[in-house]
């Protein structure tokens, strides 16, 4: 094949033909050097080998791609560039959430609204845009609180510095000469995270009696026989967690209660005492040391019995210079 066939091909039947020939980096060539890969290979195919005793297997080819004889058009593919409109003329507010004190809000006006705007006030500039920021305690409780912030007409995104724990929306408008801001879209809700340990605290230790009870009978606590194995395994269980008095109101595995105990009544009492500290703190009960979740947070849960109990409980700091002791008095009567 000569120049002037390979000069008249397009890329795309030079790519298919240096394909076939194996040649590397193909698809990073350009049209001139496609074609002087491919002459070089015909030029090389063309010549007329000699072959000896002595001749060694010919050395593999690698070409340039530069050739010198005529200087023909470049002729590079490029990829598209697309890039991102300024407006998608829509009416449109979103409100996201940075971190506890901190919101961030990005909006558009259609072509309409920004007509009507100029119309009212004689100068795109001039519109005095706004955001009205409503929030309120993510519990829904309390008093709903509204501040106002001015922006610009030539900005479409703003952070607005905000309170942890709470609920906000953002309604996107302008303020007339009145001074009544007339909202244009409102936003999506968001909560803010807390910035602090939670105050909720479930405790999930014991098995409701009910449901105790459910599986009992499940199990075949029933006076019908069942699997003796599944009910002690139950009944140790709940002895472990609720006491081995909580348990005499079940019938045992080998038949019914006593007859001298078919009414009576027991009652029991466990205190719970959580709080935190810094996870690095030592803490101390009772003098008895009381290990730490990773966050600094704690709970101790324990019998009640009748009386005056003093409870201090001591965080040291890790370095032992710093102190903090809490002593709960608690007074426990039973009639």
């Amino acid at each position: 094949m000569t120049q002037k066939d390979l000069v008249k091909m397009t890329k795309e039947e030079l790519l298919s033909l240096a394909r076939e020939n194996q040649i590397k980096n193909r698809s990073k060539m350009t049209k001139a050097e496609l074609i002087a890969s491919l002459r070089a290979i015909t030029i090389q195919a063309t010549k007329p080998i000699i072959v000896t005793e002595t001749d060694k297997p010919p050395e593999p080819i690698y070409t340039t791609g530069i050739i010198e004889e005529e200087n023909l058009c470049e002729e590079r593919v490029e990829e598209e560039e697309y890039t991102l409109p300024l407006s998608y003329n829509q009416t449109k507010i979103i409100l996201l959430v940075r971190d506890p004190y901190w919101l961030y809000t990005y909006w558009d006006l259609c072509n309409e609204v920004k007509e009507k705007l100029k119309t009212e006030y004689g100068d795109w500039e001039r519109a005095p845009l706004g955001l009205k920021v409503c929030g309120e305690k993510e519990s829904g409780g309390g008093q709903p609180e509204f501040f106002n912030i001015s922006v610009s007409p030539h900005t479409n995104n703003w952070y607005i510095n905000v309170k942890p724990n709470q609920r906000y929306s953002v309604h996107l408008g302008y303020f007339s000469p009145s001074g009544e801001f007339i909202t244009l879209a409102r936003s999506n809700t968001v909560v803010t995270p807390r910035d602090c340990m939670s105050e909720v605290i479930d405790e999930e230790w014991m098995i409701i009696e009910e449901d105790f009870r459910r599986l009992y009978r499940l199990a075949g606590g029933a006076p019908a026989a069942g699997s003796v194995e599944i009910v002690e395994s139950l009944l140790k269980r709940l002895e472990r967690e609720m006491g081995s008095a909580a348990i005499s109101s079940i019938s045992s595995p080998a038949g019914l209660p006593p007859r001298e105990r078919r009414f009576w009544l027991v009652l029991n009492t466990e205190l719970i005492i959580y709080g935190a500290t810094e996870p690095d703190a030592s803490l101390i009960f009772n003098d008895q040391p009381i290990t730490l979740r990773p966050d600094g947070s704690f709970t101790i849960r324990m019998a009640l019995p009748d009386g005056v109990k003093t409870m201090p409980v001591t965080s040291r700091s890790h370095d032992g210079q710093d102190e903090i002791t809490i002593t709960p008095v608690v007074s426990k009567e039973t009639h």
